[in-house]
């Protein structure tokens, strides 16, 4: 039996600013009350960051609600880190449309991750570990997929200079997400099992 899925959309982005090289940062988004969140963001901060910034001089947005104090420290001057903690929903779509890249560097946690589905919809090129890509079908088609800090970083740096590969992935997204997670996907499913 095919599992229906937990998010399914019934519009989609009609039109995803797709220059890529007018787009600056990298994304992480997610609630800090879940503490895999809280550990994704400290191990790339503190592991896998700096690699990417003896290459990229890039910026790393945080964005999710109840930030803890350790997460707030990690914005030091000039070191490119920036807690934006909750933001609105229209800063959230902003901010996918702006950064070029969204990184899920999830450790542990279970489930299918709520947070990549929704940078898949908003066209957003991802790079995760294999806990962030856990229960996403053919999952390494459209999102780079690694597990340690220097395999992270490389990918995070590969994808992040290539705009056209940015661009490509970002049409993907917007068909896997079609295919996987629209009404008619969830109710082929259904058709199935009746």
């Amino acid at each position: 039996v095919k599992a229906i899925v937990a998010y399914v959309f019934e519009t989609f982005l009609s039109r995803i600013p797709d220059d890529f090289s007018k787009r600056e940062g990298l994304l992480f988004v997610g609630g800090f009350a879940h503490p895999p969140n809280i550990d994704a963001v400290l191990w790339f901060a503190n592991d896998i960051f700096p690699l990417i910034r003896q290459v990229l001089p890039v910026n790393f947005y945080i964005v999710g609600s109840k930030v803890t104090d350790e997460i707030k420290a990690l914005e030091q001057p000039g070191n490119g880190i920036i807690v934006k903690g909750f933001v609105s929903d229209e800063e959230l779509s902003r901010l996918y449309a702006s950064c070029r890249v969204v990184v899920v560097p999830l450790r542990y946690g279970a489930g299918v991750k709520g947070k990549v589905i929704e940078a898949l919809y908003h066209g957003s090129p991802i790079v995760t570990t294999s806990i962030g890509a856990e229960g996403i079908p053919d999952a390494e088609k459209v999102m780079a997929v690694t597990d340690d800090p220097q395999g992270f970083a490389q990918e995070v740096v590969s994808m992040y200079q290539d705009t056209e590969r940015c661009k490509q992935i970002c049409e993907e997204t917007q068909n896997y997400i079609r295919r996987y997670h629209s009404i008619d996907a969830a109710w082929s499913v259904v058709g199935e099992d009746f």
